[in-house]
């Protein structure tokens, strides 16, 4: 059973894209505790009420946190769309390039079946004929090894078969993309010709409509791997160059609160913690962008 704080944390995860997920967290945090802060200074030297400004702090505080949580719970749904597609498409693609040809091809006839094509049957290498509405359409398909495309041969092969026998609409099904000459090919006699590429995606689609799939709780099992945070996450999480305007200003606004509050020591340490950040991140980006420039005139002078 995969435990739901694991499976919520992907799901975020998949949903803040290249973003470091800890570090998306401690950004709110972070800046939830400065909001609430800001309100309690500024209400107490408007007020000179201690109470009210706890009162006011807190309530900034449990608003931002329900707002955090809410904005959270949308990105672990969309997260959760997101990454269950792309487990269930990688899926089928391996399922796909398992299968032989043979297969292959009886698995295409099946979805056209599906979709009320009728009378389907051979006519060339893996060239089809099917029937829907009183119009013949031509199926042509392409079981292609990763890395090669259909190209501008293949597209001309169809092209000719479909204007000798009188046949406008056609199908393209590849498990690979169309080279660029193959798709202007295409493009150029789309008024005379109506193909459809069908592509991996589109198979997937096919297969996901007609419930061909495995139930989700297969694909939940594959999600279940332990996640740790490791030293790489650290660094993408603390030491960010992008972030040193922020605990600049986070160790200005604790410094001079201190200033305001002198009877409050905890204000100017949490103050000496953001400059010490701030002077670890440019240290450590300063060393890391001299190493790579000495680096790039080693391999000039090469």
């Amino acid at each position: 059973m995969i435990k739901d704080n694991k499976v919520r944390k992907t799901y975020v995860k998949e949903a803040l894209g290249n973003r470091n997920y800890l570090s998306y967290r401690t950004d709110l945090m972070l800046l939830k505790i400065l909001v609430s802060f800001v309100v309690f200074i500024a209400t107490y030297f408007i007020y000179l009420d201690i109470i009210l400004s706890l009162l006011l702090a807190s309530l900034v505080f449990f608003v931002f946190t329900l707002v955090n949580k809410i904005n959270v719970d949308k990105k672990n749904e969309r997260g959760k769309n997101m990454l269950m597609k792309k487990v269930k498409e990688e899926y089928f693609s391996s399922k796909i390039e398992e299968i032989n040809q043979n297969d292959f091809e009886m698995l295409i006839k099946l979805f056209f079946n599906n979709e009320g094509y009728n009378n389907i049957f051979k006519k060339g290498r893996s060239l089809y004929l099917a029937e829907k509405e009183g119009y013949i359409t031509c199926i042509k398909i392409f079981k292609l090894y990763d890395g090669i495309e259909v190209e501008k041969l293949d597209i001309r092969s169809l092209l000719t078969f479909m204007g000798n026998s009188n046949i406008r609409n056609g199908f393209l099904v590849t498990t690979s993309s169309l080279s660029e000459e193959a798709a202007k090919l295409i493009e150029k006699f789309k008024d005379r010709f109506e193909i459809t590429v069908i592509d991996i995606e589109g198979m997937y689609s096919l297969a996901d409509k007609y419930n061909m799939l495995p139930d989700e709780s297969f694909y939940y099992k594959r999600l279940n791997e332990e996640k740790v945070i490791t030293k790489n996450d650290f660094k993408k999480n603390v030491l960010n160059i992008r972030k040193v305007y922020l605990y600049i200003a986070a160790s200005i606004f604790f410094y001079m609160s201190s200033v305001w509050m002198p009877e409050n020591q905890l204000v100017i340490y949490i103050s000496y913690f953001f400059i010490v950040l701030t002077i670890i991140n440019i240290l450590y980006f300063s060393v890391t962008k001299y190493n790579m420039n000495k680096q790039n005139s080693e391999v000039k002078n090469k």
